[in-house]
Order: structure tokens, then sequence, then C-alpha cells
């Protein structure tokens, strides 16, 4: 834990945000360290807050966007598609944050 004990005390708003952006790790989880490494409550939150909209927006927008299809051939359709290219942007979403942040540092 010592490792991470460090990366939470040092970037800890950070960590939490690439850790919310990617859907790979449960909420729970990531809930769990985040009490074992006593990060601030207001960090916690704002990381979170911010963290889990850009996934919420796109995952709102696919489920209405698959809702729509009425037939197989509408499942090639723009919005359909456009939803799903949104998906594949989210998982870039914390690499380019990464990417971001380290040139700020």
């Amino acid at each position: 834990m010592g490792p991470i004990q460090e990366g939470f005390a040092k970037n800890a708003f950070s960590y939490l945000i690439t850790l919310r952006l990617v859907p790979l790790f449960p909420f729970f989880l990531v809930n769990l360290v985040s009490g074992l490494t006593r990060v601030r409550l207001g960090t916690f939150v704002a990381a979170t807050s911010i963290g889990i909209i850009p996934g919420s927006f796109v995952y709102a927008n696919a489920g209405r966007q698959l809702g729509t299809i009425n037939s197989l051939s509408e499942i090639a359709s723009p919005r359909v598609l456009g939803a799903f290219a949104l998906l594949g942007l989210l998982a870039v979403i914390p690499i380019a944050y990464r990417k971001f942040a380290n040139r700020t540092a």
C-alpha cells in the first residue's frame, strides 16, 4: 500500500479523476482505496463529481440511441455510430488528461 499511499498523497485529485474516467475500475473499489489512503473529503467529492460527468453523458446518449433502433438496418445509422464513437473517445480521455496534466506540472 506504500506506493499507492504516496501517489494519492501527492496527486489525489489527479489519481481520482483518472480512476473515475476509466470504466475498468469499479466505484466501490475506488471508494475503498480513497478511504484507506485518507484522501480529503473535498478532493474526493470534486474529483468524483468531475470524473463521472463525461461517462454519464456518453452512456446516457448511447442508451438513448440504442433505444431508437427498430430494425437491424438502423444499427449503422449515423446517430448510433456517433454514440459508439463517443464511447471510444471516453476511453481516450484519461490518456489525454495525463498528457495535459504532465505538461502543466
